[in-house]
């Protein structure tokens, strides 16, 4: 009995869960929209906007390739040391340059935080890219690193080249917070926590509210009777 007893306890039933969301519609639809207006307002007003712009380059291993048919070695050589040119281009002996060439408060250790160097795969390509939260600034410091990094890379490797394919433009749109995406999010944690306090407050709540509630907790012994709930009202009828 008592086995019955707990397992009639612990079951869940959907349909109470059902109607617990429905009941607290009204409480979920307001955290959804709260959670929703908190991550915009967040996003909008307490985040900085970042901006970005890129810089593509071209790299090679043979200084003469302007003259000269490049071979399948020369290729693949390149493409094999584009890795290097990568470590190269955030290296402190090309952004010290960058930071002596812009009249900008930011010394090398902060350039290095804002850029961000990567590979195009299979080519002998890289993308660079510089965020800041001044686009002016972000369009600076691109320009500032095609200009000194190709010299300088060229410096330090012998015999290699690399070329600016196109230089940073100024953005015009913040590319961080998308503040779109993060309503989006509240509005879903939102609904998430409502309908899990709104189910958690179902699963807790013992108290007996109906015949059937006493029928599960006590299987075994039958409903004798219930008290009906009896509603007075208070009219001037009732008080003469």
């Amino acid at each position: 009995m008592s086995e019955n007893r707990e397992e009639a306890i612990n079951e869940i039933d959907l349909q109470k869960i059902f109607l617990a969301i429905l009941s607290k519609l009204k409480f979920i639809i307001l955290l959804t929209i709260a959670f929703g207006i908190i991550f915009g307002l967040v996003s909008k007003f307490l985040i900085k906007d970042v901006y970005q712009t890129q810089v593509s380059l071209y790299v090679n291993n043979n200084k003469d390739a302007v003259s000269q048919n490049l071979d399948a070695g020369d290729i693949s050589a390149a493409t094999m040391l584009v890795s290097t040119y990568v470590h190269l281009i955030n290296s402190n002996a090309v952004l010290d340059d960058v930071v002596s060439s812009i009249d900008l408060d930011y010394e090398t250790e902060d350039i290095a935080k804002m850029i961000s160097v990567s590979a195009i795969e299979d080519t002998q390509m890289l993308m660079l890219s510089v965020s800041n939260t001044n686009p002016d600034h972000a369009y600076i410091i691109a320009n500032a690193i095609a200009d000194k990094a190709p010299s300088k890379i060229t410096e330090i490797m012998d015999g290699s080249t690399v070329k600016v394919v196109d230089y940073a433009v100024k953005p015009d749109t913040p590319v961080y917070p998308n503040t779109l995406k993060n309503i989006l999010l509240g509005l879903f944690l939102g609904a998430i926590i409502g309908i899990a306090v709104a189910v958690m407050s179902e699963m807790l709540d013992n108290s007996i509210k109906s015949e059937e509630d006493i029928t599960k907790l006590i299987p075994d012994i039958p409903v004798i009777g219930i008290i009906p709930e009896i509603v007075v009202k208070n009219t001037e009828e009732n008080r003469g």
